[in-house]
């Protein structure tokens, strides 16, 4: 059976467009293989106007903005998710009871596709950095080997998951970047990745026993790609992984090599990342020539600890994808000295524990500037209590820049790494980050 047989004809929910629209591919592919698709989001229909125009335009008959109904659900023969609906969602509940098929595009996609070669990306940051470093080496390798053909998934980039069932066949290679909720599906649906790459430890609130819950269903012929911290995390677990585990190094990159824009500061961390890609690619048997080579046209993606622009020798850093304490340290520690930092704080509440990161403030930061959210009000007593940092709170992020300025000093380094999700003012990360940028070049 093709995929587009098993949608054809169906009765499917798709609740939730994404963000940043990511879902809209994947409805389009649905209306496209003759599902009877209806589109339900808790946004208003203004906000969502240039995604539903789009969609009625190719066949959307059905959606409803700023609802869901839960008795509309009850006659689908499938539900599908994004990422912001937990199945815990209580619009959900009544369909859970009635036994209807609820999915996420990328648990639907392993109920659908045929046996490929899973490279899972893990980690609470560097994902997206490591998955454009590898994306161009797998795709070395799977030109050198005649057969295969390389499909990323990533739930953040359009594209589509679903989407990629129309030409994935048996043998072919899929890159999947794997967000925190899926490591849970996943791993509920049996699913491990042949080779499981993780940036760091995967953050305390992505699982229920063991953040390698995930590794469980690996063979002895897959592999995890991971440096000493992570393995030493899969050890103090006792989690026995029947894979082989391959230590990483930033080392393992020849010094001689160059990752594309070298800014200042952002080698050190990239090189880990980098480490990261340069083994898997071993693995594929990418020669290292040809990696050097993808090394050096890489260029650094927007957003992950950018350097926006420099001022009187202090340096504007760009972090706005840090949605998390783990990624605002990995950033911090990637450009800050000796209290030679001014960060850029807050936004909404995500449920995430900050301890570690305030423990770190006072020896690379002298200054803290809170942005609003639910998110900055809940940790504001507790920051306050962080001696030898000074906190002030700044209404926008235009004044934030300008306060992170007035309080930064000679070869300072000023660093928005808000740690928590956008909302509020900022509707997305996207948003954010581009008020962050122009209010910096406008200094």
């Amino acid at each position: 059976m093709t995929s587009r047989d098993y949608f054809q004809g169906k009765r499917i929910a798709v609740i939730g467009l994404g963000a940043h629209g990511e879902m809209v591919a994947d409805v389009k592919f649905l209306i496209k293989a003759n599902s009877l698709v209806a589109v339900y989001d808790l946004r208003s229909e203004a906000r969502l106007k240039n995604h539903i125009v789009f969609l009625r335009s190719i066949g959307l008959a059905n959606y409803v903005c700023g609802s869901v109904p839960p008795d509309d659900l009850l006659d689908m023969d499938l539900i599908i998710l994004s990422h912001e609906y937990p199945r815990e969602s209580s619009f959900l509940k009544a369909a859970i009871d009635k036994g209807i098929q609820i999915e996420y595009p990328e648990t639907l996609f392993f109920r659908l596709a045929p046996p490929v070669t899973v490279v899972g990306i893990m980690g609470s940051c560097g994902k997206a950095t490591v998955s454009s470093l590898l994306t161009p080496l797998l795709e070395v390798a799977c030109e050198a080997d005649g057969t295969q053909n390389l499909f990323t998934l990533d739930p953040e980039s359009g594209d589509g998951i679903l989407n990629a069932l129309k030409k994935i066949k048996s043998g072919d290679i899929a890159l999947v970047r794997v967000v925190e909720p899926m490591m849970r599906e996943l791993h509920d649906m049996r699913v491990s990745p042949h080779v499981a790459v993780f940036t760091t430890v995967p953050p305390k609130d992505s699982y229920t026993v063991s953040p390698f819950e995930i590794l469980t269903y690996q063979t002895y012929n897959n592999f995890i790609v991971a440096s000493d911290d992570v393995v030493d995390a899969i050890h103090l677990f006792k989690f026995q992984p029947k894979a082989k585990m391959l230590r990483t190094k930033s080392t393992i990159v020849p010094e001689s090599w160059t990752l594309g824009i070298k800014e200042p500061g952002s080698w050190s961390h990239d090189r880990d990342n980098a480490a990261l890609a340069l083994q898997v690619a071993k693995l594929f048997k990418v020669p290292d020539e040809v990696s050097e080579s993808i090394f050096e046209k890489w260029k650094p993606l927007k957003g992950r600890l950018e350097l926006v622009k420099k001022i009187k020798n202090i340096e504007f850093y760009n972090d706005t994808a840090s949605v998390s304490p783990e990624s605002t340290i990995a950033g911090i520690r990637s450009i800050a000295g000796d209290r030679n930092l001014v960060l850029i704080l807050g936004g909404m509440d995500a449920g995430r524990d900050y301890r570690e990161l305030y423990a770190i403030l006072p020896q690379y930061a002298h200054t803290v500037v809170l942005l609003p959210g639910s998110g900055t009000m809940k940790e504001r007593k507790i920051l306050n209590t962080i001696e030898h940092v000074e906190i002030i709170s700044a209404p926008s992020i235009e004044e934030a820049v300008r306060l992170a300025k007035d309080h930064a000093r000679a070869n300072d380094r000023i660093l928005f790494s808000p740690g928590f999700e956008a909302g509020g003012l900022e509707s997305s990360r996207q948003d954010r980050g581009e008020k962050f940028v122009r209010a910096v070049r406008g200094l």
